[in-house]
């Protein structure tokens, strides 16, 4: 086994090249898979301390919702605490309460001095009846501090601790009380209510859906959320594992098919070494044990370097890259059960696809590893038919499964398999699709391009089979651009939404003390400014009573000028007056059976009665969602926001000069110091940095796929046309004019490259039109600029490449091509 081992590592003189791109292919996988494993489990660690920031220790959140106007009794509350597999629980009380005789709703919140209530709002200090907690915002606002004392429903209360914002939240107005404080403020509770909602902790062994029956039971009313199922959570970690999945899976194609290739050139030039050895009486176990051994050693270098290349990048250029670009604070962890699962995984992947290059090494007999071996015209047998059909089934399955799953994780995992094995079967059927190609455009190439492209299509026919690695290579190149481009071209068309949902205006006025002496009459003033086009007020959300099916009904409505929106496009002509009538939308109108014209009650809720009264009726004046952030839209002139002293929450600002406007608008912090002013152009410069700071990474990666790919296709192909001068010299002896050769070499090579791309794209675009559909909502962005930028690349490397080889070999003489 010794003199073995020596025969295989001293044939690896004869391929030095070939086996140091093997390992560097194999040493680039690994990495790039590695790093995205291990981003992966730092994500997903990340996420959960998110969680614990969002929720605590708090395995469960059960109460009710505020519209429902019931509480959490103390006797509901010691049932929940006495059911198997509760640890812990811990009542909350919610409310609104006014701060400074200033801000009138203020988020309250009245809770216990324990340890899990503490985890979910994050504060160490023990409340007693007298004292607060208040948010940093509350605290700026007011300019208080620990040990100050700040009026809450005009009664003054020290304040024990200032909650500093979570890393990455907004800063919000919040006030934590005692519970028994809050629970007497609240008068028109019952008695023993002592919760609004209660935090539940559970036992270890215990199951969340199994107590979340049990709770049904005790209140089919209560609203039950169990932390580990939120919707928002799952979407974000499955998104990005899904991305990184179906990256690593294209990559580890990409590696297979580039190591396949590349390992066949090894065995070309170790070729004259296996013939003697076969010639001398070397066995068929002996030559493939030689081969098992260089694709071992192959395989486990590149394996060995890519985990240590992993661990240098996660370790040590990570961490300089996130301070260099500033990107966001990130895990860099190094799990070693991970990075050896993943070596591991790897590694017998690798290993188990390249065991037919042993069987076929060791089934040459020495006159066939010394000829060119082509293979004829691939073959559709019945088997494979079969085989391709199964499989089809088996994704159409999915599909349909997919299509009538209500999990989200399951219905996210069928969707990936379908996808998946679709791609497997497109994959599969290509070499046949091909060759049929060629078979039926043979004569009208011949009549289009002339014979040297006859010629080549023809000899292209025998070559399919053998030459698919590089085919397979550029389309795991090309799927994994699209997918990639298109998740990152979605989030940012998505982010750049979301940035004019909030910027109707490029400059944004916000009251965010909500002082009530900040009327829309200052619109008026803001418009005299010279660079102003012109302005508009609007409330914030403030709630409606409609009676409507026999019941009282809250739905939350704005404040705006509507002949202003009217005069400036945002919504259309109105049929009635805008004092006494409303706008509402589509969805609102449909649910509750609306037209234009029609008359509703309307109603305000008072707290103190606890019951809704009845005041002047509105009209429906126009039904539309050209203006739809909320169902309701009223005029500021409507008797109906004047009595409920609605407060003008932002003053959107047209200009032609954002930089002159901004610091026009200055004159309004001489009367309003609280008021913030924001634009447009600034807060979508800073987007765009923090969305190319993530999008480098992405470049980062595809920078080296497409370099190792481009490495590995044109080397198999240099190789393979080198390969090929014997037959080339022999077609110039029968005519073939050296150009005529140039535009033969370039005919064959550009027709796989071209074929692949073609084939990359389609599959590119289906799988990510697939993988979208997860989410029934998803409207996905391609990067078409991208994208045919990196084919003209491509295409581009690949014709200077081959014309220049092609060159040079239809310039050698035919004696010393013949010769050799």
């Amino acid at each position: 086994m010794f003199y073995l081992q020596s025969i295989a590592f001293k044939l690896f003189r004869a391929a030095k090249t070939q086996v140091l791109t093997s390992i560097s292919i194999i040493t680039v996988s690994i990495c790039l898979i590695m790093t995205m494993g291990v981003y992966i489990w730092n994500a997903k660690a990340q996420m959960e301390s998110e969680i614990y920031h969002l929720f605590g220790n708090a395995d469960m959140t059960v109460g009710y919702n505020p519209e429902q106007q019931k509480w959490i009794t103390s006797e509901q509350l010691n049932s929940i605490a006495a059911m198997e597999g509760v640890s812990e629980v811990s009542p909350v009380l919610l409310t609104a309460t006014n701060v400074e005789n200033v801000l009138p709703t203020v988020y309250t919140i009245g809770v216990n001095n324990d340890a899990l209530v503490k985890s979910r709002y994050h504060f160490e200090e023990n409340l007693g009846e007298n004292e607060v907690i208040v948010s940093q915002k509350i605290a700026s606002l007011f300019d208080k501090s620990i040990g100050d004392t700040i009026e809450i429903e005009s009664e003054p209360y020290m304040i024990k601790e200032i909650l500093t914002p979570l890393p990455g939240a907004s800063d919000v107005k919040i006030v934590i009380l005692s519970n028994t404080a809050v629970r007497q403020s609240l008068h028109f509770t019952k008695d023993d209510a002592v919760g609004l909602f209660t935090l539940i902790k559970l036992k270890d062994n215990a199951t969340p859906a199994l107590i979340a029956k049990k709770l049904t039971e005790l209140d089919e009313t209560l609203r039950i959320d169990i932390t580990n199922e939120y919707d928002f959570v799952k979407a974000n970690f499955q998104s990005l594992a899904i991305f990184m999945i179906v990256l690593s899976v294209f990559v580890l194609i990409i590696t297979t098919v580039l190591l396949t290739s590349t390992f066949q050139l090894v065995l070309y030039k170790v070729r004259e070494q296996l013939m003697v050895l076969r010639a001398l009486g070397a066995t068929q176990k002996q030559v493939g044990k030689i081969v098992q051994i260089q694709l071992l050693t192959i395989i486990t270098s590149g394996v060995i370097f890519g985990t240590v290349c992993s661990l240098i990048v996660i370790k040590q250029w990570l961490p300089r890259l996130i301070e260099t670009i500033q990107l966001p604070e990130a895990r860099t962890d190094f799990p070693l059960w991970l990075a050896i699962s993943i070596s591991a995984i790897t590694f017998i992947i690798l290993q188990g696809i390249m065991q037919w290059q042993v069987k076929k090494s060791m089934r040459l007999l020495p006159l066939q590893i010394a000829a060119d071996n082509h293979e004829a015209f691939p073959r559709m047998t019945k088997t494979k038919l079969y085989g391709a059909g199964l499989v089809t089934a088996v994704s159409l399955i999915s599909f349909f499964s997919a299509a009538f799953e209500q999990n989200d994780s399951q219905r996210a995992l069928q969707t990936v398999i379908g996808s998946l094995l679709l791609c497997v079967v497109i994959l599969y059927i290509m070499p046949y699709l091909f060759s049929l190609l060629l078979k039926f455009i043979l004569q009208p190439i011949r009549s289009l391009f002339g014979k040297e492209a006859y010629l080549a299509c023809q000899q292209l026919m025998s070559q399919v089979r053998k030459n698919m690695p590089i085919v397979l290579s550029i389309i795991g190149l090309m799927v994994i651009l699209i997918f990639g481009t298109s998740l990152f071209k979605t989030v940012q068309e998505n982010e750049k939404a979301y940035i004019e949902f909030l910027y109707e205006t490029p400059v944004v006025i916000h009251n965010d003390l909500q002082d009530p002496t900040l009327t829309e009459d200052i619109v008026r003033d803001i418009e005299a400014l010279s660079t102003v086009e012109y302005a508009y007020a609007k409330s914030d959300y403030p709630i409606v009573d409609f009676y409507l099916d026999d019941k009282w009904q809250s739905a939350n409505y704005t404040a705006i000028d509507m002949k202003k929106f009217v005069e400036i496009g945002k919504l259309s002509e109105l049929r009635g007056e805008v004092e006494s009538g409303v706008i509402v939308s589509t969805q609102f109108a449909k649910e509750h059976e609306l037209t234009v014209g029609d008359w509703l009650n309307t109603g305000k809720f008072n707290f103190e009665l606890q019951y809704t009264e009845e005041v002047e009726p509105v009209q429906v004046i126009s039904i539309t969602d050209q203006y739809g952030k909320t169902p309701i839209l009223f005029d500021w002139s409507s008797p109906f926001v004047r009595n409920s002293h609605v407060i003008v929450n932002e003053i959107m600002v047209e200009t032609s000069d954002i930089k002159q406007t901004m610091m026009d608008l200055q004159f309004l912090h001489e009367r309003w110091p609280a008021l913030t002013f924001s634009d447009y152009e600034t807060f979508m410069e800073e987007n765009n940095r923090m969305f190319y700071q993530r999008w480098s990474l992405f470049v980062g990666i595809m920078v080296i796929l497409i370099a190792a790919t481009c490495l590995g296709v044109i080397q198999t192909m240099l190789h393979t046309i080198y390969g090929k001068r014997n037959d080339y010299a022999i077609q110039r002896l029968v005519g073939l004019t050296p150009n005529g050769l140039v535009k033969l070499i370039l005919t064959q090579v550009l027709s796989f490259v071209l074929f692949g791309l073609t084939i990359g794209t389609m599959i590119g675009y289906v799988l990510t039109q697939l993988l979208a559909s997860i989410d029934a909502d998803a409207v996905v962005v391609f990067d078409h600029t991208t994208l045919l930028f990196v084919i003209g690349f491509f295409l581009f490397l690949t014709y200077i490449t081959f014309s220049i080889q092609g060159y040079f070999i239809s310039r050698k003489t035919l004696t010393a091509e013949l010769i050799d």
